[in-house]
């Protein structure tokens, strides 16, 4: 345990000098670059949805807007390195670690939403943390068995950010049928999450089955995925 701790922090220490060697991080209190955000995210309960899922799940929205916006930002600035196609993977468990920053919390018993307001300092800190959170759990992964994969047992512990991390992962491996295998699990839990129907699709088109999904996109643009609705108003086949 000690020497996995310390291979850690090695890899935590190699990974921010190469995050950003020599830059300036003037106008941060700590020395690394941040920024702070403020954003709001609205969920829509459905049929299925507890009040607990539909704050937890407005909570991943709200966090994975100021992921983004950090990211922008550290980015612009070249801080931040370019993920690739592990990005989303990575911003998930971003999003996941903020577990404070909660500024205003509200659930509607009559429209059925909850809203959150969150506001947050994000630093490159927090994005490299993910980075080797998510290089552990895909060695976990590794040593799945066959079961394991064609039989995922979801977990009642409300994780979204964790959870829809471990589907980007499957999609950037290829394994477009244990993606769809694993987010159809994953749906029991979250009926009505409009991002998770749109990494569904993803693992479609990764098929070429196009039809399912254009029926995937269309159930996220229903739930409220305003990036599946923009993907099927584009013009020519979804991508």
């Amino acid at each position: 345990m000690k020497m996995k701790t310390a291979a850690e922090i090695l890899l935590l220490a190699a990974v921010l000098m190469y995050a950003f060697p020599g830059k300036s991080t003037a106008g941060t209190d700590s020395g690394v670059p941040e920024m702070q955000t403020v954003t709001v995210f609205s969920y829509h309960a459905g049929p299925g949805d507890s009040r607990q899922t539909a704050c937890a799940l407005a909570l991943f929205g709200a966090t994975y807007k100021a992921v983004v916006l950090s990211a922008d930002h550290l980015a612009g600035k070249g801080w931040l390195k370019d993920y690739g196609d592990r990005q989303m993977e990575v911003f998930c468990l971003v999003a996941d670690s903020l577990k404070t920053g909660i500024i205003q919390q509200s659930f509607s018993e009559k429209e059925g939403v909850a809203t959150i307001k969150f506001r947050r300092r994000i630093s490159l800190n927090d994005f490299v943390r993910a980075e080797i959170r998510n290089a552990a759990l895909e060695r976990e992964e590794r040593h799945f068995s066959l079961q394991e994969e064609m039989e995922p047992v979801v977990s009642p512990t409300i994780a979204p950010g964790q959870e829809l991390s471990r589907a980007y992962r499957y999609i950037r491996k290829c394994h477009w049928r244990m993606a769809i295998i694993y987010l159809d699990h994953l749906e029991n839990k979250y009926p009505c999450w409009g991002t998770l129907f749109h990494a569904k699709a993803m693992a479609y088109l990764g098929m070429h089955e196009t039809g399912r999904a254009l029926s995937a996109l269309s159930s996220a643009c229903h739930l409220g995925d305003q990036a599946a609705c923009l993907k099927i108003k584009a013009p020519g086949p979804p991508d």
